[in-house]
């Protein structure tokens, strides 16, 4: 069988020999653990833990997230560890 990932963005494609509905794909893949896994964007994260983005930033300023450990800046957006996170400001309010 003929199995492709469509690189235009519009998922797992494959020939008529296959028949196999996306719910079912689903239902039965395998997790790739990927790592990104456990990163979010300091907008998710400032609304998860109801903080201001400035707080994020003093912590990185003060040592408590430490770039390229817990942060990490790709372009203009900063991304966070969820482990970070919970680590320095307990589980999520939201």
């Amino acid at each position: 069988y003929d199995v492709a990932v469509d690189q235009g963005g519009y998922g797992v494609v494959w020939n008529d020999d296959l028949d196999l509905s996306c719910d079912e794909l689903w239902e039965n893949g395998k997790e790739v653990k990927t790592p990104f896994d456990g990163l979010m964007a300091f907008s998710d994260a400032t609304a998860l833990w109801q903080l201001n983005e400035s707080t994020l930033r003093k912590a990185i300023a003060y040592g408590k997230l430490v770039n390229g450990v817990d942060v990490c800046k790709f372009g203009k957006q900063w991304v966070v560890s969820m482990d970070a996170m919970q680590r320095e400001y307990g589980n999520p309010k939201a």
